[in-house]
């Protein structure tokens, strides 16, 4: 691929057996990489939705806007910002210092009524460049809530629906809390109505795998964790992960199966051209790919199962819409980036969901706002001893 606005190269790997889904991995000489798993035509997709994502968000987010906080947001929206940075902070700051400090501000909308304001660039971009002044206040950033697509209105579900997704993952881990285990015979019943055979080609890899469901955050959706362990010794791979999350059970099981596969066969080919991980850049990889051991799959699969709340079955449906009204209700200010682009002149959207209200990245180990409008609900529940570890998720 010649063309500046597409990656430099594509690499498409069909599967060794019909059951199992087609890999892709694409690529540009500046080490932005996408990847993708599925049927047909469906990996490339997926792998060219990475890439553009990830490389709009690394390195095309530029902004020469420098503004404090309460020059377009309302003070309820300062405080929130200012609540969340000073736990996020690399070094101890007061409210006064956040509050006082010059910011590289981007244009966004508000998620509450689509008015515009500005919020500091550092939550959106995930590069420093640019942006030293203002990184020490928010070190840790992640594509926790970052979605491209075509049309604008998947962009935006995208985002709204990663973000919620890894909420509720670090809810999971940080509290060992679930709502019920799944059976293999259950997931069999679950996929029975899909063309991906995948599960039944890896049920001898999977077979001590234990699926998790759980449902959270006032409204039913179903969030599949799919952990599997090898016990047998000489295998490259001994821990893996996979989740989703749909508003229909057998959707999310199907996407977080196919998401363990594609982790799982980096790994395998990490591991089997003998790679160093000392030079995997990203930092999220780089730990995961040191929790594979077993001791890993037991920790994570040590769950109390409790039982699914009352006000959990709230009829908002998996729609933008639904999710907006959710968050609403519960007072969380968000907020959407967005940016109209074209790819190959083809026109597309880069979306970022972004709320200080919620944790804003993954690693709950070090730089996080763990004192936030969804933690409140379930803070007593924490453990001390999973504040210290980062979740070990891909």
């Amino acid at each position: 691929m010649q063309k500046p606005d597409l990656p430099g190269s594509l690499l498409f790997q069909p599967a060794g057996l019909l059951a199992l889904p087609n890999s892709v991995e694409v690529s540009d000489a500046l080490s932005v990489n996408g990847s993708g798993v599925g049927e047909g035509s469906n990996s490339i997709k997926t792998a060219l939705g990475e890439y553009f994502e990830r490389r709009h968000f690394y390195r095309e987010i530029l902004s020469s806007k420098q503004g404090f906080l309460n020059e377009s947001l309302r003070d309820a929206e300062v405080d929130s910002f200012v609540g969340a940075f000073i736990q996020t902070a690399s070094k101890s700051v007061s409210i006064r210092e956040v509050e006082n400090h010059k910011f590289t501000l981007s244009k966004v909308v508000r998620a509450l009524d689509f008015s515009t304001c500005f919020i500091p660039t550092i939550c959106i971009s995930l590069s420093s460049h640019r942006l030293e002044d203002d990184n020490f206040i928010y070190p840790l950033r992640d594509t926790c809530g970052c979605s491209f697509h075509w049309c604008p209105n998947f962009a935006f579900l995208g985002a709204v629906k990663e973000y919620l997704e890894r909420q509720f993952l670090v809810k999971f881990w940080l509290t060992k809390k679930c709502h019920s285990i799944v059976p293999p015979g259950r997931a069999f019943e679950l996929l029975s109505q899909k063309k991906s055979g995948i599960y039944t080609t890896l049920s001898s890899l999977l077979e001590n795998s234990r699926f998790l469901i759980f449902l959270t955050f006032g409204f039913r959706v179903f969030v599949y964790w799919l952990s599997m362990a090898e016990t047998r010794g000489g295998h490259h791979v001994n821990y893996c992960a996979g989740m989703s999350y749909a508003a229909m059970a057998g959707d999310a099981l199907e996407k977080s199966i196919l998401e363990l596969w594609q982790t799982y066969r980096f790994m395998d080919l990490f591991k089997a051209i003998g790679s160093d991980e000392e030079k995997v850049e990203d930092y999220y990889l780089r730990y995961f790919l040191s929790c594979n051991v077993y001791e890993t799959y037991r920790d994570i699969t040590d769950v109390q199962v409790v039982a699914e709340e009352k006000r959990d079955a709230s009829r908002a449906g998996f729609t933008l819409s639904g999710f907006l009204s959710v968050l609403n209700d519960q007072g969380i200010l968000g907020y959407f980036y967005a940016r109209h682009s074209m790819v190959n002149g083809v026109g597309c959207v880069f979306s970022k969901y972004v709320s200080p209200d919620l944790f804003l990245h993954m690693n709950n180990s070090k730089n996080i706002n763990f004192s936030n409008k969804y933690s409140k609900e379930f803070a007593g529940a924490i453990l001390q001893s999973r504040l210290e570890k980062m979740v070990p998720f891909p």
